[in-house]
């Protein structure tokens, strides 16, 4: 890779973790601190769930359904989300969110757009437009690559 890849990629990377510790650090300083980064996504995912199983979650979330178990019994405990069997197949464990949990999920939202405005400001609707375009077809591009790679096995 040429230097001027790399300064891309690092540039890439170090802004994605710059902007992940700023998120951290709104919840950290908000109304509530005690959930981490990773419980405020998992609540998120089961928000952009239809039918919240925790496979459903798990695969939107990209982890195991193991991973998602532990984070899943420390959210349950603060608070933010119920679980409970699928009356219809109890195979399936639905997860809930509570209104505390709708409540984390609106600071959540709030930080988002607010970053989203910061990004805005610093470029021209042009840019804007271009860099998100650019990451979408980086992204189409990414999980072709995943694919292939999991082809492989």
């Amino acid at each position: 890779m040429i230097n001027k890849e790399k300064d891309l990629m690092d540039i890439i990377t170090d802004t994605f973790y710059l902007a992940k510790k700023v998120k951290e650090d709104y919840l950290k300083k908000g109304p509530y601190p005690e959930l981490s980064l990773t419980e405020i996504n998992v609540i998120e995912a089961v928000s952009k769930e239809q039918f919240p199983t925790m496979g459903a979650v798990a695969d939107r979330l990209r982890v195991t359904v193991g991973t998602l178990t532990t984070n899943v019994k420390s959210i349950i405990k603060k608070g933010f989300l119920t679980k409970e069997r699928y009356e219809k197949d109890h195979r399936f464990t639905i997860l809930n969110i509570t209104q505390k949990g709708y409540e984390a999920l609106a600071v959540h939202n709030e930080f988002a757009k607010k970053l989203s405005d910061f990004y805005a400001k610093r470029m021209t609707d042009e840019q804007f437009n271009w860099v998100q375009e650019t990451f979408l077809g980086v992204q189409e591009g990414l999980k072709d690559y995943r694919e292939e790679l999991l082809k492989k096995d």
